[in-house]
């Protein structure tokens, strides 16, 4: 239990210098002085600091998905009705003062140079794991339009760096507007579905 608590302070301190100081900029000897932990108990819990990136990175990445999905599903079984309640979080979300952006998105830019780290992989199954909850967000009776996952994915790209590159808590709603028009485009006409 102990080794679990301790666990976890490395990857909240980790995550939180990380996250407002930059991947590159931060030290671990910053995240041990942060975590309050001896130096050998990061490195019994992490191999190395790729190991710790690699760490904060997979824990954020299922904690925010975890957290959308949950959004989303506040709108029932109407895909319409999940894709506002998405949103709706994505709006709260870009005006907490504590927001900085896209974890996942600032960390992959810091390591764009370096395809080969250990990291890239946990990226590339956060961005999969995001169109997939996309895809059953907007399933009704079947899934939707080809592409539709993908725009609907770089919209919310968009929204989260405007929101955090020029400051834009309003980004979603602009985001918002765009999508809502992309979904009722690939809607099919209503004497198509009359005649089912």
């Amino acid at each position: 239990m102990a080794t679990t608590r301790t666990h976890e302070r490395i990857l909240d301190a980790a995550t939180r210098l990380f996250a407002d100081e930059g991947i590159h900029a931060t030290g671990v000897d910053r995240v041990i002085a942060e975590a309050d932990v001896a130096p050998m108990t990061v490195y019994r819990h992490f191999a190395n600091k790729d190991g710790l990136v690699t760490a904060t990175l997979a824990r954020w990445g299922e904690r925010w998905l975890a957290w959308l999905r949950d959004e989303a599903w506040l709108g029932g079984d109407d895909p319409g009705a999940r894709l506002e309640a998405l949103w709706d979080a994505l709006e709260k979300w870009f005006a907490d003062e504590g927001f900085r952006g896209s974890y996942v998105a600032n960390v992959a830019t810091e390591l764009r140079a370096k395809p080969g780290h250990p990291a890239q992989a946990v990226i590339a199954a956060h961005r999969a794991a995001l169109r997939e909850l996309l895809q059953d967000l907007l399933t009704a009776d079947g899934p939707p339009p080809a592409g539709t996952v993908l725009q609907l994915q770089m919209l919310i790209d968009g929204a989260v760096a405007a929101a955090a590159v020029d400051r834009q808590p309003g980004a979603a709603a602009d985001a918002r507007a765009l999508a809502a028009g992309l979904v009722a485009d690939r809607r099919p006409p209503a004497r198509a579905l009359a005649g089912r």
